[in-house]
């Protein structure tokens, strides 16, 4: 009997998530019982911890704009559970999506009835997933991995073209690991002997072992990592981030300092990866129009012996731009423009419009004027949203809004203390993300408070004990000067102190309630909005599982 799509919802739902996955074999075996659908396709494949569904929707983009028949399997989903099935520009039908659900069900029916275990969540849907794509004719197929990589059931796809690896940070610590290296040894063991990697050199421990595992399985690797000593400078209105690029090979590495962010803008972000916005970078002081050409000729000479070892397209001096407001997106989008010009599959300017018009939802979205949802679901994340908010509300009339949720498994205690030691928040609303990985909202909002008032505390006794310095000081100097100076002087230890007092107040002041407890996303969001004031903004971020539940609301 053909199933519908309650039904099959509500099966999916039910099956073992977060358990002990089954081996890569597994997976093989039930592909192979549905035929070994997309067996021959030009599969990219994209792990990481933050950063790789949006690579992974910038490197999609890219491939349609080109005219290739392209098809995306990212995950979690949104609103609807077609989002993660991609297929020429568009999710799958209704109809496409439950004829594939079957076919893997009798799949995983006949895995049962021979011994072998049943599916896992995640290992389903691949294998939906593939099914689809095959039926699509799909030439080009991005697959993102679910929950690290090396285990993964995406990882069971034997020759890809392509492997990139986004930002790795610590995250599933109780299956993936506790330090930075044993993450990225999962996350690299996506690496296939001879297949080309893009990666993100952030943390010199987790590049290692990405750069170890290549070099040791002859992959042709890109690094695009971030540096503090470019050798370009910049110019007043960029951006204080430095990236550069690495193109290495198992015979020869050489090392470029070529990307960083140039400019943010109104209408996203300009990045280049030979900096023309750059002034000269030599003592001769080249004019601004000369030093890219320079730059361009220069490295086009140093790279050609090395495009020709390594098959890597040489990079010339061009300025990229990326819709959007949060500095991490250019990054995301670096990597994906490495990754195509690595692939040489399209010309530069179809890269370019593929960035242009490429939409991700929940993440640093702004769903309404004023309200942004971002699924910066671990503290790495939280990180660059608190850096991003603050820099979209630097010169705001009012103190930002929040709401917030995460799951359980997560490190939610270092993201509260990342929120609440960054920005002064207006008012905090908390909910539990839908679901049996839901925290209750009381529990956030306790630790809210603690981390709230550990900051306070914290300023309290600072700016005590910085008082009590002024006032001996000042009694000292007392001493040896006239009763008029005196005066004088305890005028000014008394101004001192008040204005030494006057962050601890602003900060109690800025917010008066630590966090508030609500039943649903939907009442957290509601209550928020109607607490927002003309140029106050309101964001909405932790879980992408919450930001899901969150746009449902506000459609």
């Amino acid at each position: 009997m053909k199933s519908d799509m309650r039904t099959a919802e509500f099966f999916l739902y039910d099956l073992p998530k977060f358990t002990t996955k089954n081996s890569l074999d597994h997976t093989r075996k039930l592909l192979g019982l549905l035929g070994d659908p997309c067996l021959n396709r030009k599969v990219i494949h994209v792990a990481g911890s933050n950063g790789k569904g949006s690579v992974c929707c910038f490197l999609y983009s890219m491939l349609l704009c080109a005219g290739k028949r392209a098809a995306m399997f990212t995950s979690p989903h949104l609103v609807d559970i077609r989002e993660r099935f991609q297929v020429n520009g568009g999710m799958v039908s209704e109809e496409d999506f439950l004829l594939a659900f079957d076919r893997v069900k009798e799949a995983s029916e006949n895995l049962v009835q021979n011994n072998d275990n049943h599916p896992t969540f995640f290992e389903f849907i691949f294998a939906m997933a593939m099914v689809l794509f095959e039926k699509a004719g799909a030439e080009y197929i991005i697959l993102e991995t679910g929950l690290g990589g090396r285990l993964d059931a995406t990882n069971s796809y034997p020759h890809p073209i392509l492997s990139v690896i986004t930002s790795v940070s610590l995250e599933h610590t109780e299956i993936l690991g506790d330090t930075l290296a044993q993450i990225a040894a999962e996350k690299a063991g996506i690496l296939k002997p001879g297949v080309p990697v893009v990666f993100l050199d952030e943390d010199p421990e987790a590049a290692e072992v990405i750069r170890s595992h290549a070099e040791r399985l002859g992959c042709p690797y890109c690094a695009v990592s971030c540096d503090s000593d470019a050798d370009f400078r910049r110019t007043e209105n960029s951006f204080p981030v430095q990236t550069h690029l690495s193109v290495s090979c198992k015979a020869r590495t050489e090392t470029y300092k070529l990307f960083y962010i140039c400019e943010i803008k109104e209408n996203g972000i300009d990045f280049s990866f030979v900096t023309a916005y750059d002034r000269a970078n030599d003592e001769g002081g080249a004019s601004a129009a000369q030093q890219p050409a320079d730059c361009e000729r220069n490295f086009s000479r140093q790279t050609d012996t090395l495009s020709d070892r390594c098959g890597i397209q040489p990079f010339t001096a061009r300025v990229w731009n990326v819709t959007g407001h949060a500095c991490w997106q250019a990054e995301n989008a670096a990597l994906a423009v490495a990754a195509m010009r690595l692939l040489r599959l399209m010309p530069d300017d179809i890269i370019q419009q593929g960035l242009s018009v490429a939409v991700w939802p929940g993440r640093m979205q702004e769903v309404q004027p004023g309200i942004w949802f971002d699924g910066a679901h671990n503290p790495s994340g939280i990180a660059a949203f608190a850096q991003t908010v603050q820099r979209l509300t630097a010169e705001d009339p009012y103190p930002p809004l929040l709401v917030f949720s995460m799951v359980r498994e997560k490190d939610i205690r270092t993201a509260v203390r990342l929120l609440t030691d960054e920005i002064s928040w207006a008012a905090i609303a908390v909910a539990a993300v839908p679901g049996e990985r839901g925290v209750p909202p009381e529990t956030l909002a306790e630790l809210f408070r603690e981390a709230i008032a550990s900051r306070t505390d914290g300023l309290t006794k600072a700016s005590a004990s910085r008082t009590d310095g002024l006032t001996k000081a000042s009694a000292s100097r007392t001493d040896a000067l006239t009763k008029a100076s005196a005066a004088r002087t305890d005028s000014s230890a008394k101004t001192s102190a008040t204005r030494t007092d006057s962050p601890v107040k602003a900060a109690a002041f800025l917010t008066p309630c630590p966090a508030e407890a609500f039943a649903s996303p939907g009442a957290a969001l509601s209550a928020m909005r109607a607490r927002q004031k003309p140029g106050q903004q309101l964001f909405c971020t932790g879980s992408l599982y919450f930001v899901g539940a969150l746009l449902k609301d506000i459609q």
